[in-house]
């Protein structure tokens, strides 16, 4: 099939279709064990334990971890091969091998690799036992030499990095390469070419002169691509973008494209050719840090073979600043607000030169309130350092391309290109208008819906949602976009009542297995029935692991139908075939064109379906409304750095050394997105710096000065400022601390973490609904350790009273109350009580209590961070404890095992009770070993599972070997 393309001096082309094994959406259905009685109310008794057919899915406890604002919700932890709907994460075709029960049926679909995986194993063992003893006895002397001690740490690290590498003839059993769920393009029978990539491996770096290169990269990442995404060459609109003249002369670049066009490949083959053609590091900046590790999981294989470390900034992990190494050249993975902090510090250390590239997914959030004004920071500081560093901006909708050309400084490549045709209508009454875009919009009658309701259907479903929901399932999966989370709730159960036998008997096994992993994890009844009819709600308001569970069970067709919030159309990668929006709402205000791309993007994807199309169901009140959002253009990104974002850009050009003087500082200012959005830009820095003197975050370094301002004043940073820069802080929020801090010093209560759990609860608790009549109660039952805080704080038993009793908190302020709350919430997670059970309690939902949790481990290693610019030595490493108590919420016993991708504490448990209690023990498990030791972990998934953890000792070694050429080069020196 053909395509029209219009390029950007509207002539137009015809792109050939260059995907190989484009599949149709699976439609091969199993024979149910047990047939289903057409749906009845009576059909909730399918939930119950006893009547599961197949091994029910880990109950993996997942912690919620997200960088960015509340908001984002979706953010979530990567699908998780090793677990969770396991067999079932490529194909529905392949749901039978997760019912196979494991005694002589676990490894049917690897008896042709048992031997070839015993052989490698067994080779692996050796070199853990016996090649890396080997060499460390003979570097036993190693500080007492005086030749050669180099080359022998070397030979150390070489011979440990030996025994973890996967070797190229392993890609097919060490890998699962069907996990297409995290690809934009999706695999069909390509068996890795081993004879091949062993014929390459030597291929390190590139031959520009080489013909049969790949895109400037050695065969060896065709080989990879080939097997991993089932790609063997670009779209010609990629093929043309790699060539432009900006990208040979490596300029700056902005390319935007419609959703599923295939921009993130462009961009991994750019940073690709960074770190093994330049040898630079590459920074890779996400929106959210569901999308970060899903790209960290994706990009794992290509960073074992082709040597390079893929290192993930999001959610508490990553070094501040980064391992310096001069072996290995690294790819970062980072959400926004990560990358800032990244950045600084490699600017601080005066080592920004040591990136070569920077990559910017959704460029157009740059437009978006708070998170943009943090994005254009990160983007002006790195202009104004002028280090060489070259920006590559990416996005779907961007309303003012030429600003943020001019911002950047960057060239511009704009096509229409979409792989699959996506097929847009407007549903008005019972009649589907389809939408033509020409040189203006059209809506255009395409057909009369007329399903078979009966009367009471009709009354109950006067959209006919139910119908247009049947036309796709269960064949193919459906996303419904809701405006509100009780409006999700309250679609999925409307869609229960009208689902037909056919949709009840599909995958009934698997979908019984979801049901038992969602009730471990204390879901409520009404998702779990759901589930059962091949439904599910998906939004802020449940916890994380729940969430996690519906994006695998959608993405392998256990789920179906999935009614969501408009935030995970931005969020989280769940391709459909039809998309439908259920009103033109976002919350209660109008959608935007921006937000409307977005969810109906999701419809088709290349490998996924064939096709794709978008229904927004619209009143006749609001089509008015609708019709000019859809006729309009996208809206502007425009500047948000003005007031406090300013002002924290000034502040950290002062703190880092970037800027002395008010006339850097207005240089500085001109490299903004708001410099060429308004003229006011002196005006804008003079009240920057009057206010950071005002407060007391900069200082003027001449006395004599201090009355006078001029272009030649010289400024220097104050020990708050340089806390809130270090802290990646708001002046505000570097102040309170340093305030809490101060009355904490005074009576600290250690009879438990409590008091400093305190110090990390948010001060703006307006998002956490609180029942005081309930509070009263906790209070009264509190033990001594809550007791003592509450009397350190001021709390009392009278604020108490007059809380539930409606009347005003006197002595203390109504936040302290309110925050002393929230910290009960976090102590109890701290304790490892199950997000389910402290959720209830507490009478909170799920997802605000995941929430919670994670910003107040965000807030712990910030705050330990500005404790060391602030000199508080004694707080700075309880904070430091907190941070990562309350990011995995697990015994110490379990954290390691727990940094690994897709392990969460059920999982760690299992691994620890099946003798694997550490990394190590992991990656030299033979994967029938691992899959026979613990349950619901096939072959495969162990694969996986042992692949990760030796990528992780890699950079274990990798970190340990920069820390052994730091003490080299010492001991030369001296």
């Amino acid at each position: 099939m053909n395509w029209d393309v219009s390029n950007s001096n509207g002539s137009t082309s015809t792109p050939k279709r260059r995907r190989l094994g484009t599949t149709k959406i699976c439609q091969n259905k199993l024979t149910p064990k047990r047939r289903q009685a057409p749906f009845s109310p009576k059909i909730a008794s399918l939930i119950q334990p006893e009547r599961c057919e197949s091994p029910p899915l880990p109950c993996n406890q997942v912690e919620f971890l997200c960088d960015s604002r509340s908001d984002s919700s979706v953010c979530s932890e990567i699908p998780c091969s090793p677990g969770v709907l396991e067999s079932a994460l490529t194909d529905i075709s392949n749901f039978e091998s997760f019912i196979v029960s494991k005694g002589n049926n676990s490894s049917i679909k690897d008896v042709n690799n048992k031997n070839n995986i015993e052989e490698i194993d067994e080779a692996y063992d050796d070199l853990f036992n016996s090649k890396l003893e080997q060499e460390l006895n003979k570097n036993q002397s190693l500080f007492i030499r005086e030749k050669g001690h180099f080359d022998d740490v070397e030979n150390t690290f070489n011979a440990f990095n030996e025994t973890i590498m996967i070797k190229n003839n392993e890609l097919s059993i060490m890998f699962e390469t069907k996990d297409s769920f995290l690809l934009d393009i999706r695999e069909s029978g390509i068996d890795t070419d081993n004879s091949k990539l062993n014929d390459t491996k030597s291929c390190t770096v590139l031959d520009n002169n080489l013909k049969d290169s790949f895109y400037g990269l050695p065969l060896m990442v065709k080989e990879l691509f080939r097997s991993y995404r089932n790609i063997d060459k670009l779209y010609d609109w990629q093929e043309e973008c790699l060539s432009l003249k900006s990208i040979r002369k490596r300029e700056n670049l902005i390319y935007a494209l419609p959703t599923s066009g295939g921009k993130t490949l462009v961009a991994e083959i750019l940073m690709l050719r960074e770190v093994i053609n330049r040898k630079h590091n590459a920074l890779f900046i996400l929106p959210f840090v569901a999308i970060v590790q899903e790209k960290i999981w994706a990009l794992s294989p290509f960073a074992l073979q082709l040597d390079f470390l893929l290192e993930e900034y999001a959610s508490g992990k990553g070094h501040i600043p980064p391992k310096k190494r001069r072996k290995k050249n690294s790819i970062y993975i980072a959400t926004i607000e990560k990358a800032l902090a990244f950045v600084r510090s490699l600017i601080e250390e005066d080592r920004l030169q040591e990136l070569g590239l920077i990559v910017v997914d959704e460029l157009h959030l740059l437009g978006e309130a708070g998170r943009g004004a943090t994005l254009e920071t990160l983007l002006s500081t790195v202009l104004f350092a002028n280090k060489g560093i070259q920006i590559v901006g990416m996005s779907a909708t961007i309303g003012n391309l030429p600003d943020l050309a001019k911002f950047l400084r960057a060239d511009v490549f704009e096509r229409k290109f979409r792989p699959i045709e996506l097929t847009e209508y407007v549903k008005r009454g019972d009649m589907l208008y389809k939408i033509v875009h020409g040189e203006s919009l059209e809506f255009m009658p395409d057909r009369q819906l007329c399903f078979d309701y009966s009367a009471a259907g009709s009354a109950l479903d006067p959209d006919r949602l139910g119908g247009l929901v049947a036309e796709v399932a269960p064949r193919g999966r459906v996303l419904v976009f809701c405006p509100t989370q009780r409006n999700c709730e309250n679609v999925a159960r409307l869609l229960c009542q009208l689902q037909r036998r056919e949709m009840l008997e599909h995958a009934v096994p698997e979908r019984l297995s979801l049901v038992a992993a969602l009730r471990a994890e204390g879901a409520a009844e009404n998702l779990q029935f759901a589930a059962r009819c091949g439904l599910a709600y998906h939004h802020a308001g449940l916890a994380a692991d729940e969430r996690v569970l519906l994006e695998h069970a959608f993405r392998s067709g256990v789920i179906s139908v999935l009614c969501c919030t408009s935030t995970l159309a931005a969020g989280v990668n769940l391709p459909a075939q039809r998309v439908i929006i259920r009103a033109p709402l976002v919350g209660r205000a109008p959608m935007t064109l921006a937000s409307y791309k977005q969810m109906v993007g999701r419809a088709g994807r290349a490998g996924q379906t064939d096709t794709g199309d978008s229904i927004v169901i619209c009143t006749e009140r609001e089509w008015a409304g609708l019709r000019r959002t859809l006729e309009g253009g996208v809206a502007a990104a425009l500047s948000g750095l003005r007031g406090a974002p300013a002002e924290a850009l000034v502040l950290s050009a002062v703190a880092l050394r970037l800027v002395t003087t008010a006339a850097n500082l207005h240089e500085l200012l001109a490299c903004t997105l708001l410099a060429t959005q308004c003229n006011e830009i002196a005006e804008i820095c003079e009240e920057c710096i009057r206010s950071l003197l005002k407060k007391g975050a900069i200082k003027i370094k001449d006395p004599k000065q201090e009355n006078v301002i001029n272009e030649d004043t010289e400024f220097s940073i104050s020990e708050l400022g340089d806390a809130a820069i270090k802290g990646c802080m708001d002046l505000s929020s570097a102040a309170q601390l340093l305030a809490d801090i101060n009355l904490v010093s005074r009576g600290l209560v250690l009879l438990g973490p409590l008091h400093l759990l305190y110090l990390v609860t948010p001060h703006n608790t307006d998002g956490y609904r609180i029942d005081y009549r309930h509070y009263y109660s906790l209070y009264c039952s509190l033990d001594d350790e809550g007791t003592q805080t509450a009397r350190a704080l001021g709390i009392t038993e009278m604020n108490a009273v007059r809380m539930m009793t409606g009347k005003p908190v006197i002595n203390v302020p109504e936040s302290a109350v309110r925050r002393f709350y929230l910290a009960l919430v976090l102590r109890d997670l701290w304790r490892e009580v199950p997000y389910s059970v402290v959720a209830d309690k507490y009478m909170l939902s799920r997802g605000a209590v995941s929430t919670l949790a994670c910003g107040a481990s965000a807030a712990a290693a910030c705050g330990e961070r500005a404790c060391g610019a602030l000199r508080r030595w004694a707080v700075r490493p309880l904070l430091a404890e907190l941070a990562s108590q309350l990011r995995l919420c697990a015994a110490p016993e379990l954290r390691p095992l727990m940094e690994l991708p897709a392990v969460k504490k059920a999982r760690a448990q299992q691994l620890v009770r099946g003798g694997f209690k550490r990394v190590e023990d992991v990656a030299k498990a033979k994967p029938q070993d691992l899959a026979a030791a613990v349950p619901h972990l096939g072959v495969r998934a162990a694969s996986h599972l042992i692949s990760a953890a030796r990528i992780m000792l890699i950079e274990k070694v990798e970190n340990l070997r920069a820390e052994a050429e730091e003490v080299m080069d010492e001991l030369k020196m001296t």
